[in-house]
């Protein structure tokens, strides 16, 4: 007997090491292309969907603002220096230094302690650019690049921008005085030329750069030598690079390999139809109502940019510089909720678009905003990835409206665009529709004029959407997805596939990133949430994740029950929240709710 129980204990002992020891069949499948994929389409680096800053800010300047960022708890991915880069000391006056490839060495004696700094701190350092040379102060450049024939043409530039300026603006009207400064425009289309001038500034990138913002101009050949540059010279991009460019040029599909763009330098004001403020006659016809029609309005141009970013909170605020926090608090609830999220302004604002030169309620809105955006980063990352492999961009556009829109299939979103609003009108696409903020329902085809106060957007979730958050962090590279919630809306039957990979590499182009496909399906007593065992890997993963299951709607919820066995569960509210659950990702989870 006690034999049979000694080589009993053998067997069994053995059976349960082999199967600890099975290698998933998945662990390392490598992902086909699939018949849908946009070739042409190169998805951004990870830290690029969180929150990126620009400024004109010297060396000190732009440590001293990054650490006031971090001070007010606002995540930042990446800051960028823009065109007084070239000559903070003057104010970027010009033509002087615009471009010597020297740029500012006074007003930045050790840049790379400046990109240290940055680094250290998981920010992405950029700087600006454009795309030819002025004659006058940068006479060796000038003739260097005239000599080798890499000039397109040159010409003889009057315009007032970076040429005996003393502003950003690009033209000052009425003044005669600007110097005719003979101009060479850079000839792109030139492998050689564009070679020869990605080796001129490549140093900035060997001091620790990693992005450049175009400007002037935003050709197929500019961004493909400019974003080569940050993929070849960029310390920290691994391969994957990243530009900043005007949002034309958009003429033929192979953009979509330089992402990304922005929308360009826009009115700080409610609407072009209805303007509250006085502009130069340059700024061009662009506020708030007209950038919301450049991410939702399919006949607008500028909504075929997969990862299009704008300005948050206008570019220039207006011949008198006139402050309006409630234009900002909205621009800001709406960027939020669009692929790429930058704060940017002209040097002349006094508030540089940050939230906390605005108000305490701008800052305190902000912060909420931007910590549920770092959180939403699974979601967004994972429909960068179905961008390029379904087509199913994250901004979406609903037939028979410009000024609401879908983010992701999961999120209704409608922006608030005229001067003190409280209310918005919207018609809700098919489905049924929960509001964010109240939990109330609404009934897809049907239109209904919803609340907006002030510290609101009216912001809806689909019934039945499964979505994934993760931990906030201060930036996308100091967050993981070790551990994820899944926040799961009941009543219709959905399916999410959750997309990852390591958001440096270009090894996604190989097939190398990791699936999670997740199904919500129901019948009169439960509804039952799947987690398929995941396809792919990719590099420094952790094949173990914990997950924590919120339910909403729960009023009626009886038990949770996870792999068979009761899964412990608090209400607050109509919100079930289990507690953690841990699992390889290798393996199938399946999550019962009795109702």
């Amino acid at each position: 007997m006690k034999r049979s129980l000694f080589f009993f204990l053998i067997i069994v002992l053995a059976i349960t090491i082999h199967s600890c020891n099975q290698v998933s069949p998945y662990k390392s499948y490598i992902h086909p292309e699939p018949s849908t994929l946009d070739s042409n389409l190169i998805i951004p680096p990870a830290w690029s969907f969180g929150i990126l800053y620009g400024g004109y800010t010297n060396q000190e300047e732009t440590i001293e603002r990054i650490k006031k960022i971090q001070s007010h708890d606002y995540p930042i991915d990446a800051y960028w220096i823009d065109s007084w880069f070239w000559d903070y000391i003057n104010k970027g006056m010009g033509p002087e230094k615009y471009i010597d490839f020297v740029a500012d060495t006074i007003s930045y004696p050790d840049r790379e302690a400046m990109w240290a700094f940055m680094e250290e701190n998981n920010i992405k350092g950029g700087f600006w650019i454009w795309n030819c040379i002025q004659k006058t102060g940068n006479e060796e450049a000038f003739y260097d690049f005239k000599e080798r024939g890499y000039f397109s043409e040159v010409f003889i530039n009057t315009g007032s921008w970076h040429n005996a300026n003393i502003t950003t603006d690009m033209y000052r009207e009425g003044d005669e005085t600007t110097p005719r400064t003979p101009t060479g425009n850079v000839d792109f289309h030139n492998p050689e030329a564009a070679e020869y001038f990605k080796q001129q500034i490549k140093h900035f990138f060997d001091e620790g750069a990693d992005f450049i913002k175009l400007d002037r101009n935003a050709s197929v050949e500019f961004c493909r030598a400019m974003f080569e540059a940050t993929q070849e010279f960029g310390k920290e991009t691994q391969g994957r690079g990243f530009i900043l460019s005007h949002s034309h040029g958009t003429e033929d599909e192979e953009f979509k390999r330089y992402p990304t763009k922005w929308t360009g330098d826009s009115r700080a004001d409610w609407s072009i139809d209805k303007p509250t403020k006085e502009f130069y006659s340059w700024v061009p016809k662009h506020a708030l109502k007209e950038n919301i029609e450049s991410f939702a309005d399919p006949d607008n141009r500028k909504s075929i940019i997969p990862f299009l970013t704008m300005d948050l909170g206008g570019f220039q605020m207006g011949i008198t510089h006139q402050k309006d926090e409630e234009l900002f608090i909205r621009w800001m609830q709406f960027g939020i909720f669009t692929p790429i999220v930058q704060l940017f302004s002209q040097a002349e604002n006094p508030t540089s678009n940050l939230p906390y030169n605005y108000s305490h309620r701008a800052d305190t809105l902000f912060r909420y905003y931007s910590h549920l955006r770092m959180k939403l980063f699974p979601y967004i990352y994972s429909y960068a990835h179905k961008t390029r492999l379904k087509g199913e961009y994250i901004i979406r556009q609903i037939p028979g409206t410009i000024h609401e829109y879908n983010f992701g299939k999961e999120f209704l979103v409608a922006p608030i665009y005229r001067q003190g609003a409280r209310t918005r009108e919207l018609t809700f696409p098919q489905g049924t529709w929960i509001d964010y903020w109240t939990g109330e329902y609404f009934d897809g085809l049907t239109t209904h004029v919803v609340d907006a106060p002030i510290d609101k957007i009216p912001l809806f979730i689909k019934q039945g959407a499964v979505i994934p958050k993760r931990k906030y962090a201060t930036s996308v590279e100091r967050g993981n997805n070790d551990v994820l919630e899944l926040h799961v809306f009941p009543g219709s039957d959905s399916q999410f596939t959750l997309i990852e990979d390591d958001g440096t590499s270009n090894d996604y182009l190989e097939g190398i990133y990791l699936k999670t496909e997740i199904s919500l399906n129901h019948n009169d007593h439960n509804a039952t949430l799947t987690i398929e065992p995941a396809k792919g890997h990719y590099n420094n993963m952790k094949e173990n994740r914990e997950w924590v299951f919120i339910i909403h709607g729960a009023d009626n919820i009886s038990s949770i029950e996870i792999n068979g066995k009761e899964l412990e569960f608090s209400v607050e509210g109509s919100q079930a929240t289990t507690k953690a659950f841990r699992k390889s990702k290798y393996n199938s989870t399946e999550v019962i709710i009795n109702f």
